[in-house]
């Protein structure tokens, strides 16, 4: 017989008001950027001077042990982050047991990566990497203990304080890594770029959040929690099997030389979604988690956010396509040619899959982990098929099927089926999208044309980039300014 969840309502920790939402997510969009552009700047700026101290033997050692970190750290959190900030009715007993869970967790993979570096270094037949792997495995501690932390900030959307830890960690672990690589300590230096950033993380994640920690306590109502979060692990789990099993096949069956090309072009591939997904999404699940039980609202702020994205990050990827050529000779250079159709393919996913990862928010917000997870489970039997299928004519092959399958055949069912788990209208949806589908259409005629002009009259490919890029923006922005001009200074004009 079940039981009702003691949520003890003198102990509850408050959500946003569903009247604030608006104004503090409005507020985070600035700190959020200057989270993004803090991480990439820093990022790029740190690996350019430490490429210059560093051996590439340094990267690649630390390199092998990050394909096991990776794939555990999908089990670090285990979700529960997302089940705090979810969750409408939220006590301090059951944060702080979650914190005893996430902190429980950390420690138990830490062991694990102890256990298993012998293993891991017999594997690559390189004896440093056993004390490498112990070394990251702490890092898990450190970011277990911070999970719930930065959930309660993400909670209350107090994106400033997130992004100051953030930038502050980052500052610190750059610094670290440069001076250690400066006194001569190697691929050391990377490792204590890791740990230092995970230590100043949680440094100031626990006192700024005010987490009341005590004895974990029973019958507070943490299962619930506890099996939502775990099934949005194993949600994760799965995408990172699925969106990996390409490169395992290409570098198993066609060497390491055709899975460069196609890392690459997928590295370039991912750069759109990331950009225009990443400023929202943790924006977007707070927001949307407020907002349960007002239908309208949790539409409206859904369908804004999904024209944002769709304003930003399709006309990106459709972009990076029609100059993938120039675009590849730019960034990669002249050997690097093979990219280039593997990157055009590939772009048919990136243009839909900024749209595709809101269904994640949709899923997550209406606190439907288990249907999520079924939905993960067919979309990667759909694209591990295709894969297997595709394995014989090699990496264009395979990126044809991811370009297909994530881009099309996935895409549209998806959405509706988030659209259904959510009770929100798909069709209102795809009316919000067409504005945006105009101006791509007109954007990718004006491009191809202009490319057209640039061969008959054979200029240069710097030329030809300049001038697709030019006419692009300009058709793009300009309809866009037109046919879009009030959503346009809602959202990006408007000053509070």
């Amino acid at each position: 017989m079940a039981t009702k969840e003691n949520t003890f309502p003198s102990e509850n920790i408050s959500s946003v008001d569903k009247s604030e939402v608006g104004n503090h997510a409005r507020k985070g969009v600035k700190w959020t950027a200057l989270q993004i552009v803090a991480r990439n700047v820093l990022s790029l700026g740190t690996t350019a001077v430490l490429a210059r101290l560093l051996n590439p033997g340094d990267f690649g050692l630390v390199g092998m042990v990050a394909t096991l970190t990776a794939l555990l750290m999908v089990f670090s959190d285990m979700g529960l982050s997302w089940a705090t900030i979810q969750r409408q009715q939220l006590s301090k007993s059951q944060v702080s047991n979650l914190f005893w869970i996430n902190t429980g967790i950390g420690i138990l993979l830490w062991f694990l990566c102890i256990a298993g570096s012998p293993l891991v270094a017999n594997f690559y037949g390189e004896p440093k990497l056993m004390a490498i792997t112990a070394a990251l495995g702490a890092g898990f501690v450190l970011s277990g203990i911070t999970a719930q932390p930065i959930a309660l900030l993400n909670r209350s959307m107090n994106y400033k304080a997130t992004a100051q830890i953030e930038v502050l960690a980052l500052v610190v672990g750059a610094g670290s890594a440069l001076a250690a690589a400066f006194y001569g300590l190697g691929y050391w230096a990377l490792v204590i770029q890791s740990l230092s950033t995970g230590m100043v993380r949680m440094l100031l994640a626990v006192p700024m959040s005010h987490i009341q920690i005590s004895a974990p306590r029973r019958g507070v109502g943490t299962l619930s929690l506890v099996t939502f979060g775990g099934m949005l692990a194993l949600n994760g789990l799965l995408i990172y099997l699925a969106r990996n099993l390409d490169s395992v096949l290409i570098g198993k069956y066609w060497g390491a030389e055709e899975l460069g090309f196609y890392n690459r072009a997928y590295f370039l591939m991912l750069l759109p979604s990331m950009l225009a997904t990443g400023l929202l999404t943790n924006l977007m699940v707070p927001s949307l988690s407020a907002l349960q039980g007002n239908k309208e609202r949790f539409g409206n702020a859904y369908r804004k956010a999904l024209c944002m994205v769709a304003l930003i990050g399709c006309p990106m990827a459709l972009g990076l396509a029609l100059t993938a050529n120039e675009m590849v000779y730019l960034i990669y250079g002249e050997k690097w040619k093979p990219v280039v159709p593997l990157l055009i393919w590939l772009s048919i996913a990136s243009i839909t899959q900024p749209l595709y990862n809101t269904t994640g928010w949709l899923f997550t917000a209406a606190g439907k982990a288990k249907e999520y997870l079924w939905l993960t489970v067919i979309n990667g039997f759909l694209l591990s098929i295709s894969f297997f299928l595709a394995l014989p004519y090699g990496a264009l092959g395979i990126a044809k099927a991811y370009g297909i399958v994530m881009g099309i055949v996935i895409f549209f069912p998806a959405l509706w089926l988030a659209h259904k788990i959510a009770d929100l209208s798909f069709t209102q949806s795809l009316k919000k999208l067409i504005p945006v589908a105009i101006c791509l259409i007109c954007m990718c005629s004006a491009t191809l044309s202009i490319e057209q002009i640039m061969i008959y009259f054979q200029f240069s490919w710097q030329v030809t980039l300049v001038s697709k890029i030019t006419i692009g923006i300009t058709i793009y922005g300009g309809l866009a300014n037109i046919i879009m001009r009030n959503f346009i200074q809602e959202n990006i004009y408007k000053r509070k």
